[in-house]
């Protein structure tokens, strides 16, 4: 069995639209006040918005028009990402064995699995389209890649995409709906992930933990709506999450022989601002890590699928795993699940 590295990372989004403009944009609608309102109280200064609504209006679109529309967007920014993380890996293309592509807003086949030929990989190069599923998709995608390179030892890339900006739902908006509105945002995540050899700089994918609770399903759910990708998102999510996120995590750590000290950093899923708080002060997250999934959720919202990994990015480049440190990447989502991944530099 190989050990899975990550020898290259990169994110992708397109064009950042401020919120205030957006919330003021649609004030006139039904439930405009309440989005404007929730602007305020969100630290989401901008997002990114492949879609923007003050120039181009989706939400008298259609279905095949939305999701026609997520594709071509996850496309190009897809390939961004990619591009980007063979360049810092230092692999070509064609090298590639597996492509693994996990979104939640973009329904097609062939799909974001058409980058492949588009990007010059081999024929031959095993794709594998993964999801949907929500917010900690990430999380059991990079489970499944470490599996993969650790069995046939060839490289692999993994494409976390998901494209909300094209999906924006018609008014009026409640309250919930203003959340989801303002939280939800564009953009794509890539990782090279190889066999690890000596030497070769990058961050192992060591293990994983998950849970879900069955009894509270239904406060977080994404399905398809009448207008396409739509969303339900209860008020009590941030307790839930942080009432029971200690628990995969508490079996992570203890399975691997490590406590909470020995984390260098934790990338946390920028799920919003309450959930954010609620897990940094159940965890007890430091503030660096902390810091760094806000800031990311300020200036892009949640883009979901590859929020985490734009985190993992962000760490990455302010307090580097050193070699032999330990990083976490937590995330949750649909169904009232919770992942934890642990990574070592």
């Amino acid at each position: 069995m190989y050990t899975a590295r990550i020898s290259g990372l990169a994110t992708a989004a397109p064009q950042l639209v401020k919120m205030r403009d957006v919330a003021g944009h649609l004030a006139a609608d039904p439930g405009g006040a309440d989005l404007a309102h929730l602007v305020a109280l969100s630290a989401i200064e901008s997002k990114a918005m492949a879609i923007n609504p003050l120039t181009e209006d989706p939400r008298s679109w259609g279905p095949a028009e939305r999701y026609r529309r997520a594709l071509a967007a996850g496309k190009d920014i897809g390939a961004r990402a990619i591009r980007k993380a063979l360049a810092a890996a230092g692999v070509a293309a064609d090298e590639i064995a597996m492509l693994a592509t996990v979104t939640t807003t973009i329904q097609s086949l062939p799909g974001l699995d058409g980058l492949a030929a588009d990007l010059g990989m081999r024929p031959d190069t095993e794709r594998l389209q993964l999801g949907p599923m929500g917010c900690y998709a990430t999380a059991p995608a990079l489970a499944t890649c470490r599996n993969w390179v650790s069995v046939h030892g060839k490289p692999a890339v993994l494409l976390c995409v998901d494209m909300f900006s094209p999906h924006l739902q018609p008014p009026p908006y409640d309250k919930e709906q203003a959340i989801i509105l303002t939280l939800f945002g564009d953009g794509a995540a890539a990782l090279v992930i190889r066999p690890g050899e000596p030497g070769m700089p990058g961050i192992d994918i060591v293990d994983n933990q998950m849970i879900t609770m069955p009894e509270h399903a239904d406060k977080l759910r994404v399905y398809t709506g009448d207008h396409g990708a739509a969303m339900r998102l209860a008020p009590a999510m941030p307790e839930v999450v942080a009432a029971a996120v200690g628990r995969p995590l508490e079996i992570l750590l203890r399975r691997n022989g490590l406590r909470h000290e020995d984390i260098h950093w934790w990338a946390l899923h920028p799920g919003g601002r309450r959930v954010l708080e609620q897990v940094a002060a159940e965890v007890g997250i430091p503030d660096p890590s902390l810091e760094a999934a806000m800031e990311v959720m300020r200036e892009y919202g949640n883009t979901v699928g590859p929020a985490v990994l734009m985190v993992l990015e962000r760490l990455q480049q302010t307090h580097p795993l050193p070699p032999g440190g330990y990083g976490v990447a937590l995330a949750y989502g649909p169904g009232a699940t919770i992942w934890t991944v642990l990574l070592r530099g």
